[in-house]
């Protein structure tokens, strides 16, 4: 069997969808000829802990935690935030942050680049050296955020002159939050540098999105084709247990599973449900929307703007495993993006193979969009689009009060988004980059 080195910030005891797909690679590639070693760090600071996902971890991987500088208690200690974890990512984009925050933000996007990670390279660069020494793998995988990994990947890369891929579950220098952030003009060259010499010296590239691959990454590296499309999908056996009847309510369940920041407030949603419950369309017999996960405050005072805060019910962070019972107890799933197109958050593909009605509010040219048109039972709305959201809002509380509301996706539209069946396209790239 060969070896894969696999260099991940994120892994168990990590939360949140940061962690799945390289937790799901790693159980799966043993079976397509792959051994993982992974490279990562001792107790990182996540934005979510989910202790649960730690037996998921196979017992025959080798798993190296090293020792990181971390510069979040800095901005703790700026912002007087006292919470455990990592400082979010949306929080950067938060329009009405005090100037502490501000001032902290701007220190992380200008002296932190690429990442408020770096103090882990070197770390990370000496026992990824000790661990190339003892196990001699025949792979490095690196997968980002953050993108620090990749850094530290290429390090290795060249010195060892084994073959490297660099895996995206997001864009680099385009992700959404550096759109609006205050970044002076060497730290943007700085990492737009980084960004093309990682590009460039990997062996393959893979992203989650078509659109990062085709509107940005083909544009900057010499050869587009070394890129590949692996979206993030679901693991089957997390639905082992996942009942196949459907529950009998009269009650009409719309949830969000995760955080909702400032950029992903469905304002036209909380405007539907307000003009519904006035037309008595909508009642708090019939009808109930869940926000599961971290919401922040701007959220929850959007919504009690539109008066319809009888209607929401709040849900701190879920472990991974008590999420499913969830997804069974719901009519339909509420899905939102970043208002960048190329953004498909992870948990869209555990949303397709619950066989839920999906709800998406997003740009309709997006990712997210072109993934979900070939899916029975999904709706794409613009976030402010007020009268498509109503329309079909309402089309679904009728449909489903009727019985004629489709909770089912065919098995054939979802086969293709299986972990296992995704871990085997990268095996393959794997394969071919190392046969002699």
């Amino acid at each position: 069997m060969k070896k894969v080195l696999i260099i991940t910030y994120y892994w168990p005891p990590s939360g949140s969808s940061s962690v799945q797909r390289v937790l799901k690679f790693a159980k799966y590639l043993p079976h397509f000829g792959w051994q993982p070693i992974v490279l990562t760090v001792n107790r990182g600071e996540y934005s979510a802990y989910d202790e649960s996902l730690i037996k998921e971890i196979p017992s025959e991987i080798d798993v190296i935690r090293t020792s990181a500088f971390e510069p979040h208690s800095v901005y703790k200690w700026l912002t007087g935030d006292k919470k455990k974890g990592e400082v979010p990512l949306d929080a950067m984009a938060e329009k009405n942050a005090s100037w502490k925050k501000k001032l902290s933000f701007w220190f992380r996007l200008n002296l932190f680049v690429p990442d408020s990670r770096i103090g882990w390279i070197p770390f990370a660069v000496r026992a990824g050296k000790k661990a190339i020494k003892k196990e001699k793998p025949d792979v490095i995988f690196s997968t980002a955020p953050p993108p620090t990994v990749h850094l530290i990947a290429r390090r290795l890369a060249a010195w060892s002159g084994i073959k490297w891929v660099a895996d995206f579950r997001d864009p680099w220098t385009n992700i959404h939050y550096l759109q609006t952030a205050s970044r002076m003009n060497i730290a943007k060259k700085v990492d737009e540098q980084s960004e093309l010499k990682v590009l460039n010296a990997a062996n393959a590239v893979v992203a989650v999105s078509m659109l990062d691959i085709k509107n940005d990454f083909a544009t900057k590296v010499s050869n587009d084709d070394k890129l590949y499309y692996i979206p993030n999908g679901f693991d089957e056996d997390d639905f082992k247990n996942f009942p196949n009847e459907e529950l009998n309510t009269k009650k009409f369940k719309l949830a969000h599973i995760g955080t909702i920041g400032d950029e992903r407030i469905p304002i036209s949603l909380y405007k539907s449900i307000s003009i519904l419950a006035e037309k008595k369309i909508i009642t708090k017999d019939n009808f109930e929307l869940y926000l599961i996960g971290k919401v922040e405050q701007s959220n929850i005072r959007a919504y009690q703007d539109e008066g319809i805060e009888q209607f929401i019910k709040l849900i701190p962070y879920l472990s991974h495993e008590k999420i499913f019972d969830y997804y069974y107890q719901m009519s339909a799933l509420l899905l939102l993006t970043y208002k960048t197109p190329k953004n498909i958050p992870g948990k869209t593909f555990e949303y397709i193979r619950t066989g839920k009605p999906i709800i998406a509010y997003g740009p309709t040219n997006g990712e997210a969009a072109r993934v979900l048109s070939e899916i029975k039972g999904s709706v794409f709305i613009e976030y402010d689009d007020v009268k498509r959201s109503v329309e079909c809002l309402q089309d679904a509380i009728e449909k489903f009060k009727n019985k004629k509301y489709e909770s089912k996706v065919p098995v054939s539209d979802v086969q293709k988004f299986d972990r296992k069946v995704l871990t085997k396209k990268l095996a393959d790239i794997f394969h071919n980059m190392t046969q002699d």
